[in-house]
């Protein structure tokens, strides 16, 4: 039993799979601190229409941001610089310059985001915070980054900040089945049908499909299909063949978010997720292919 525990918190992996989940997530955050940089001044300053931050403060239980500095200087720069500083940041992190720190940095921002507008804030963003929180623990900068060129790095890491990673995204999956069978509209297959016609969250007119009851049928079944997938998504990643049928399912689904419903990243962010869930060879597999390609 130690023997298995050490093995599974404690052995040695390639430093690629943290490389690209480094990549993937510093991109991301980048793009998304640029994307609100126009809603900073109304959002997120000491001028904005949460004016009193010290009750903001309180209301999230004395929760911490750097939005709440009362500075004397002009508090909408100081919010546009914080943010700025987040974009910066987000990107050295995507390119390994200084990768925990910028890590580190990036989810702060991260964290002062939410805590200062908690009202706009989703679901998509919360996977962001919590991935540069798993990865500023790991030694993502190993590997295909500015550190890696510019000093000798092992390329050998430990492997519980990955551990971490997978429980953590196993949890969203349970929890989020384990809520839709407590909910009416997934109990009884109409949820579906309502999202697709919602005129806030459809991309498309779904009032051309709901009169067809080979439609409404097809939609109940996903809806439980998808339900039962997700509460059952923990045990099925204990199995190579089912942890790859899972992620088949997986990214199917969210493509399928995407192109039907307005969900901003949400569905990016999530199949940005399946690299930790992939085995540690596929990542060595995929350079020596590049490489490969690059010298022929």
């Amino acid at each position: 039993m130690l023997k298995a525990w050490n093995t599974l918190w404690f052995t040695l992996i390639d430093a690629r799979q943290y490389a690209v989940l480094r990549i993937l997530f510093g991109g991301l955050s980048c793009g998304y601190f640029l994307s609100l940089l126009p809603y900073v001044e109304s959002q997120f300053s000491r001028l904005a229409w949460l004016k009193d931050i010290q009750q903001i403060a309180n209301q999230n239980g004395g929760s911490w941001s750097v939005f709440f500095i009362n500075a004397p200087w002009n508090q909408n720069t100081l919010a546009y610089l914080f943010v700025g500083l987040g974009v910066i940041t987000a990107f050295l992190m995507m390119i390994g310059w200084q990768s925990r720190y910028n890590t580190l940095i990036t989810w702060l921002i991260w964290v002062s985001l939410w805590n200062r507008n908690p009202l706009i804030m989703d679901g998509d963003d919360a996977i962001l915070k919590m991935m540069c929180f798993y990865l500023m623990l790991s030694s993502c900068g190993n590997c295909w980054s500015v550190d890696a060129y510019l000093q000798k790095k092992p390329e050998r890491v430990s492997v519980w900040p990955l551990r971490l990673i997978q429980f953590q995204i196993a949890l969203v999956y349970f929890v989020s089945g384990w809520v839709k069978f407590h909910s009416e509209g997934w109990e009884d297959g109409t949820v579906m049908q309502y999202v697709l016609i919602h005129p806030e969250y459809s991309r498309w007119n779904g009032w051309l499909l709901m009169d067809l009851p080979l439609i409404k049928s097809a939609l109940a079944g996903l809806t439980w299909f998808i339900r039962d997938w997700e509460l059952l998504f923990p045990l099925l990643l204990l199995n190579p063949h089912t942890r790859r049928l899972s992620l088949v399912i997986g990214v199917l689904f969210h493509l399928g978010l995407l192109m039907t419903m307005h969900l901003r990243w949400f569905p990016i962010i999530m199949i940005s997720l399946y690299p930790a869930l992939l085995s540690n060879s596929v990542f060595i597999r995929f350079e020596n292919k590049l490489l490969n390609r690059t010298l022929n």
